[in-house]
């Protein structure tokens, strides 16, 4: 027997929840924020800027290292993360510039910037890819998804988002490009991650505005949850 729900007390655990789920983010967001820099300043004082940039580039793998450690498989982007560090220190080295390890943003940025715009012409925009990974985690509820945002109201709402995207990271590669041409490393290390993360932010706040303008004007996209009378 079903005893029913206070409404205030389901909006306390709601917000509790919700309290909670930001804090985890949070904690998951500040060490990649801070720690290149950190990293960078402290090993900087004994060794070479190029040792130093190589260490404050070395944070995707602690974080893979760390997700291991508790049990966790690291992703496909952590993955990437890590080989892309790899190959920059690699070549930081190998020809005893540290531009490679500084511009590696700014390349990592362009080429998603490029392969976002491009899904969205070829029609198999790489935000519903994205976001059919994030919204489920089982094969079974992706195809789910994946079959019913197949519908072209849908799509063409993730087409625009893929070209928004495609556009802000270019945007960001420029900036990150300019950073890395024009600033000290160590300036570049603790300004590339807290920008990086306000460009995304901002990139995610209007796509969801976006996506509810789009929502409230045609109710086949359901994307969001619907608002609360």
């Amino acid at each position: 027997m079903t005893t029913p729900q206070d409404p205030l007390a389901e909006a306390q655990v709601s917000q509790f929840t919700s309290i909670i789920q930001r804090r985890a983010i949070l904690w998951q967001v500040l060490p990649g924020m801070v720690a290149p820099g950190l990293l960078y300043f402290a090993v900087s004082r004994k060794a070479s800027v190029l040792v130093a940039l190589a260490v404050a580039s070395s944070v995707p793998l602690l974080d893979a290292i760390a997700r291991l450690v508790r049990g966790k498989a690291p992703n496909a982007v952590s993955v990437l993360f890590v080989l892309g560090a790899a190959v920059s220190v690699g070549m930081a080295f190998w020809s005893g510039s540290s531009m490679f390890i500084l511009a590696k943003g700014a390349v990592v940025s362009g080429v998603l910037g490029i392969g976002f715009a491009v899904s969205a012409v070829l029609r198999r925009p790489l935000t519903r890819t994205l976001a059919i990974r994030l919204s489920a985690s089982h094969p079974e509820g992706r195809r789910h998804l994946a079959e019913r945002w197949r519908h072209p109201s849908v799509l063409d709402v993730f087409c625009v988002l893929s070209v928004g995207w495609g556009v802000l990271l270019l945007v960001q590669g420029a900036q990150q490009a300019v950073l890395a041409l024009t600033l000290s490393p160590g300036t570049v290390m603790a300004l590339e991650p807290p920008v990086q993360l306000a460009v995304t932010a901002a990139g995610v706040a209007a796509s969801v505005m976006y996506v509810r303008h789009k929502q409230d004007a045609d109710p086949s996209v359901a994307l969001l949850p619907a608002r609360r009378p």
